[in-house]
């Protein structure tokens, strides 16, 4: 994964461990999201988009769009990415992706306990961009 590679940063969000229903009432996701202490989080920055991956539930798949809009920060390991996330009226479900052969190898569905940021590549992105609902 290099930032020539990189389409949109994949944030997900496990419903069990963070409650989604304020975030669909508000119409988009928390402000600020943990992140790894990895070379990808290093990578982030303002305006990079983001997608929005909702896992362990009924409708998993990507429920919203937006952007980074700050740096990367935090103390001792504890990293968090300032973002803006408008959620979809409906999600674009796991079911819907994995339709299309060429993102069954996506990384919300290689590795999908793998911690934040996910990504997708630009080549994924450009068959993910035709599927968003506009936010």
């Amino acid at each position: 994964m290099t930032l020539e590679s990189l389409g949109a940063w994949l944030i997900k969000c496990n419903p069990r461990i963070t409650p989604i229903a304020p975030m669909r009432a508000a119409g988009e996701a928390k402000p600020s999201w943990c992140v790894a202490d990895n070379y990808r989080s290093r990578l982030m920055q303002p305006e990079h988009r983001v997608l929005f991956w909702v896992s362990a539930h009924p409708d998993r798949g990507l429920w919203g769009a937006g952007r980074v809009i700050g740096k990367v920060a935090g103390e001792d390991g504890d990293l968090h990415v300032p973002v803006h996330i408008r959620l979809f009226s409906e999600p674009v479900r796991a079911a819907q992706l994995f339709s299309v052969p060429e993102l069954r190898t996506m990384e919300a569905f290689r590795s999908p306990q793998q911690s934040n940021p996910s990504w997708v590549s630009t080549a994924e992105l450009a068959l993910i961009d035709p599927l968003l609902p506009s936010t």
